[in-house]
């Protein structure tokens, strides 16, 4: 996030559709129409390997034909008044500026929220009509205005479970958002801190605030603070513990945007800097300056649909599971490895009753639960019994009628 907060009336933009697939080195970019600028109103598909704009998807000074809807009903926003002004600047997309978004690749989406309006926002990349639709009347965080900083939402991404979460500067809220026809968003509360991180807390300004968050596979998020500190979350306990503090970015350089390109490889964008951008091994936390055909642009934040650490969960695949997998984008499964004795599922699928079986290699049920689905988003847990052993098994998931409409491996790991 960039820590100065500028107000701005924008009275002409644009919204391009952007469908190309990314690449792994791609990510959408909040930045503004110059480099160097701090206006961030503009979305970009930028290559994070050269600094290149791969493609406009919204463009703050070229006016064309566009969309505003409410997300809930579909009917049209009303912008102008009917002599043609401009009613109420807060519903220009980004009129206040933007500091977190999420690529949703599943619905081809990019969820975003401008500061201070505690409004979630969703950018249809895949429909025809250039197409922005806004939760009205929802809230997403408690920012009273937009000198209220600690509760401004700087972080947000997709998890494992395809789920959207946000955090505020303090680490106060949580927010979870459903990305399904019906979308839910719930404020989860407070992130804890580990005992273990001493006077590094989440919660602290000098340490903790701004920046991005990015997830992995095994169902946690990082927060990587403006100041280059690093948190893992675990989303099931909402425990934040501190990892490092990325070492080789300089002190003027604020980590305010990052996207996962590599099993244990992450970019970093700045918003005060265009000197480039830093690539960041996961493993040891250090980074280096990637090479760039001259000044790249600042970007308050970044976003893809890639997560770390996929190898942690892909093991070879007996037999047996390969022939059983059947595939659901409405179903997740996590965290995967299984921690703690338990495994979670994530339902965006229709209202109904569901078997959730644990199956293991010679076909044998060893344990069932049944959930009832009520809502999407709803995410049932299915406690591993003591007597689970380590290694790999089958989940599937039975509908009422019988029918398995999800199956896939689950690695169970060592406590």
């Amino acid at each position: 996030m960039n820590h100065k907060i500028l107000l701005a009336t924008i009275t002409s933009f644009s919204l391009v559709a952007a469908t190309a697939q990314q690449t792994s080195r791609q990510a959408y970019a909040i930045t503004a129409a110059t480099k160097g600028s701090f206006v961030w109103t503009e979305v970009k598909l930028i290559d994070l390997g050269s600094g290149e704009v791969v493609r406009s998807v919204y463009d703050n000074n070229k006016p064309t034909s566009f969309q505003l809807t409410n997300a809930r009903t579909g009917k049209p926003i009303a912008i102008k008044d009917p002599q043609g002004n401009v009613a109420n600047v807060n519903q220009l997309p980004f009129n206040t500026f933007s500091a977190a978004c999420a690529y949703d690749k599943v619905h081809n989406q990019l969820f975003y929220t401008p500061m201070g309006i505690n409004e979630l926002r969703v950018i249809k990349l895949g429909e025809k009509e250039a197409t922005i639709a806004y939760f009205e009347g929802e809230a997403f965080g408690l920012a009273k205005d937009l000198k209220d900083e600690a509760n401004h939402i700087t972080r947000m991404a997709i998890a494992v479970d395809g789920q959207g979460y946000a955090l505020s500067n303090d680490g106060r809220h949580l927010l979870k958002f459903t990305t399904g026809r019906k979308p839910v968003i719930t404020d989860l509360g407070s992130l804890i801190d580990d005992p273990a991180n001493g006077d590094v807390s989440i919660h602290t300004k000098p340490a903790s605030w701004g920046g991005d968050m990015i997830a992995d596979a095994l169902g946690n998020l990082y927060v990587i603070s403006s100041s280059h500190y690093v948190f893992k979350v675990d989303i099931s306990t909402r425990q934040a513990t501190f990892v490092k503090k990325i070492n080789g970015i300089p002190a003027a350089f604020t980590t305010n945007g990052a996207a996962v390109v590599g099993d244990d490889k992450l970019i970093v964008s700045s918003a005060n800097s265009v000197e480039g951008y830093y690539e960041v091994d996961m493993n040891e936390w250090n980074a280096k300056l990637l090479p760039n055909n001259g000044n790249v642009y600042n970007a308050s934040d970044l976003a893809n649909s890639q997560l770390a650490f996929e190898s942690k969960r892909n093991t070879t695949v007996p037999a047996f599971i390969a022939r059983q997998r059947i595939g659901n984008d409405k179903i997740a499964l996590f965290p995967n490895p299984a921690t703690r004795n338990m495994f979670r599922v994530s339902f965006n699928t229709e209202p109904g009753r569901y078997d959730v079986q644990l199956v293991d290699l010679q076909g044998r049920l060893i344990q069932q639960k049944t959930v009832n689905v009520s809502y999407e988003g709803q995410v049932a847990e299915m406690p591993l019994s003591y007597k689970t052993t380590k290694g790999i098994y089958l989940v599937k998931i039975v509908d009422n009628t019988r029918k398995t409409v999800y199956a896939d491996q689950l690695l169970v790991a060592a406590d």
